[in-house]
């Protein structure tokens, strides 16, 4: 069985009992809080769901959760599952950052791909 492991930002969510889906593998704080998690692969599209509707309303947050071969980019009101294997399927998903005010280093972009 496969893990998804990610970095969710505490100011991202407005629903802190999310955490509670994940275990927590580190908790950063270098100027703002952010949580290093894992979870199971199975059941990971309502994880996934759970997640953005814990989100903030803010434009500026994202979430990312992924596997060896799969990685979620999840915002309050889209989420993308990008096929790790296809690293041009990171440009809509890093477009869309973009669009709601996100700063391109900060995005998922090709280079994590496979």
């Amino acid at each position: 069985m496969n893990t998804y492991t990610g970095c969710i930002i505490d100011e991202s969510i407005k629903d802190k009992s999310i955490l509670g889906e994940f275990t927590i593998l580190e908790t950063r704080n270098d100027g703002g809080i952010s949580y290093i998690v894992e979870a199971d692969e199975i059941g990971i599209e309502s994880t996934v769901l759970k997640l953005q509707v814990s989100m903030t309303d803010e434009k500026c947050w994202y979430a990312d959760l992924k596997t060896f071969d799969f990685h979620y980019i999840i915002y309050n009101d889209k989420i993308f599952k990008v096929n790790r294997d296809f690293p041009e399927q990171y440009e809509e998903a890093k477009e869309y950052g973009i669009k709601r005010g996100i700063a391109e280093e900060y995005l998922p972009n090709k280079s994590w791909a496979k």
